[in-house]
């Protein structure tokens, strides 16, 4: 079941929500019992679509990510832009949670041309994070620039999501390693950065900077790139262009799919894994209190795999305004719930429409408005209408 996660949060949780307490929030206008949404077809015909998002200055395109390697660019009305934008197909390792995963436009790629990718590298399976810059239109292969390399000890896990938050930085979400239950206690362990969101400054040092306000950039434990930990296989994550705030999909081990939250996009959080699964210790007895909670989980009863999605800031669709949405890739449920609830810890998700097809992944495009990724080749725009 969908429930509200009401056990006290972590101490550190409740100071970060004391401090958001006058931040920007937009208010919903939504009533989330009356909310159906639709999808409308944009695009299909694509070979494993994973992921959907904008460049900014480009308005009237979509970026879609293919897993075996590809970037393809659709109008939003849906036409196929020319040849790939980017054909990595011959580099990448692809399969199952392995290819190409995650792309990331610089806020100011109009001017510069710069973007980022998270792909598994062929050979031997590491997680590759490059920069590599676009001329005329296309990406040239030959600027692509390592940043990150991450050696992943089992095929699956590999997170893969990367996005500018409000301040300019990338983040990074990277899986425990795989397996199954974390054997090698990534999710704990403070000198790895498989289990993590990790931040950092792409615009100083070499190849990045570390930001001076990441999560745990003054411990002497901690990687400095760590920004937030206790993390199992964080697939999708979104960053609110209203407050900044984190929406983190973080896909369970046997009993629970959660979302989890940085308000604000503040770090220093532990989410728990794999002490934690969802709201319960994940095997024996653990102490609670000392991890921050999800503020949204359900049982393997509604699905097997969260796909974190994002909050509405579009116009189109006034019945979906600060409404978060996110969805199981299994069962194609597509849930909303109230953004401004997420953030005080009083939010309820409700059902709101059954996808027909694998729910690989939400995406934005420049105005706001939301789409839906099936992974069976097709992108969907999503619709809002006030039932009444």
């Amino acid at each position: 079941m969908i429930r509200w996660i009401g056990r006290t949060l972590a101490p550190a949780m409740a100071l970060i929500l004391t401090a958001v307490g006058g931040v920007a929030t937009m208010a919903t206008t939504a009533d989330l019992d009356e909310l159906d949404i639709d999808t409308a077809l944009v695009a299909d015909g694509l070979d494993q679509p994973i992921f959907v998002t904008h460049a900014p200055g480009e308005p009237d395109r979509l970026y879609v990510v293919e897993q075996p390697g590809r970037i393809q660019v659709v109008g939003t009305e849906g036409d196929r832009i020319g040849e790939p934008f980017l054909d990595l197909s011959d580099a990448i390792t692809s399969g199952g949670e392995q290819g190409l995963l995650g792309l990331a436009f610089h806020p100011e790629y109009a001017e510069n041309g710069r973007f980022f990718i998270d792909y598994t590298r062929d050979g031997d399976g590491a997680t590759v994070v490059s920069e590599l810059v676009a001329t005329n239109g296309r990406a040239d292969r030959a600027s692509e620039r390592e940043l990150l390399v991450i050696e992943q000890p089992f095929g699956n896990h590999n997170g893969g999501m990367i996005a500018f938050d409000a301040a300019g930085m990338l983040l990074i979400g990277t899986g425990d390693g795989g397996a199954g239950g974390d054997p090698l206690g990534a999710g704990q362990d403070p000198g790895t950065l498989l289990g993590k969101l990790l931040r950092i400054d792409i615009d100083s040092g070499d190849p990045y900077g570390i930001p001076a306000d990441n999560g745990f950039v003054e411990s002497e434990t901690h990687r400095p790139e760590i920004h937030a930990l206790g993390l199992r296989n964080p697939w999708r994550f979104s960053v609110d262009p209203v407050g900044g705030h984190v929406y983190i999909g973080d896909v369970g081990q046997g009993e629970w799919e959660e979302i989890s939250l940085l308000p604000n996009g503040t770090g220093g959080l532990n989410f728990g894994w794999n002490e934690v699964e969802g709201p319960e210790c994940y095997e024996g007895d653990c102490d609670l209190d000392a991890f921050t909670p999800p503020v949204l989980s359900y049982d393997h009863g509604e699905g097997c795999s969260v796909t974190g999605g994002y909050v509405y800031r579009g116009s189109a669709q006034p019945a979906m305004a600060g409404v978060y949405l996110f969805g199981d890739f299994c069962s194609g449920t597509i849930w909303a719930a109230d953004a401004d609830d997420m953030l005080t810890g009083t939010a309820s998700a409700v059902p709101v429409h059954d996808f027909d097809g694998r729910l690989a992944s939400f995406g934005a495009d420049s105005a706001g408005e939301l789409f839906a990724v099936d992974r069976g080749g097709r992108i969907f725009r999503i619709v809002a209408n006030a039932e009444g």
